[in-house]
């Protein structure tokens, strides 16, 4: 195993480790006020995004989303393999059940790589529709921690979706990471259409083509 695999699954290692240890000092009364229980929903740029959206405003508490977003429009979308403890999980359990000598090797249908794209859509219109009508934003039920929280405080119906996805990513390396999750595919656009690398490239080749 090269030296910067090892580095990225000793990562997702500390970020999976970190989420539930969040969550469990999150229902443990007295809830602490030192720790970042929110950290996770706080660096998720999609929800951010939408909170600024709904809420027609910028605050603190999805500053860290929009700090993630420009991080990732730099660097690239290094946030699903390293950060992202629900694609960690996916991860080390196709590690662990030797995935690789039995994934089913069929291509994922085309359409069904679409699906992240639609889902992104229905998150942003929700949260445009939220913010018009005040009707309740509904795209929340398809982030990754909304899921994965709501999962492991015994939500039978969110568990049973978390294993879903978990069961059919084994198969199906990332089957949900790279066809479903719309945070994925946010995150995606932005660390490549909107990286900020290329936008300038984009900048500089214009001048040259003016003058």
């Amino acid at each position: 195993m090269k030296k910067r695999q090892i580095l990225r699954r000793v990562v997702q290692a500390l970020s999976i480790f970190f989420f539930f240890y969040l969550l469990k000092k999150a229902t443990v009364y007295p809830v602490s006020t030192k720790l970042p229980l929110s950290f996770f929903f706080k660096i998720d740029g999609l929800l951010a995004f939408s909170v600024a959206i709904i809420t027609k405003t910028m605050s603190l508490f999805i500053l860290p989303g929009f700090v993630m977003i420009l991080l990732i429009m730099t660097f690239g979308n290094f946030f699903c393999t390293w950060i992202c403890p629900s694609g960690g999980i996916i991860d080390y359990l196709g590690f662990l059940f030797f995935r690789k000598r039995w994934k089913i090797s069929s291509p994922v249908p085309g359409k069904l790589r679409n699906a992240s794209s639609i889902i992104l859509m229905f998150v942003l219109i929700s949260a445009v529709v939220s913010s018009i009508s005040g009707i309740q934003f509904f795209g929340f039920v398809f982030d990754p921690f909304v899921i994965m929280h709501q999962a492991m405080i015994g939500t039978i119906l969110w568990l049973s979706v978390f294993l879903i996805i978990v069961l059919a990513s084994i198969f199906y390396p990332r089957l949900w990471c790279n066809c479903f999750c719309p945070l994925g595919k946010f995150y995606t656009i932005a660390g490549t259409r909107f990286k900020i690398k290329k936008l300038f490239v984009m900048l500089k080749n214009r001048r040259k083509t003016v003058s």
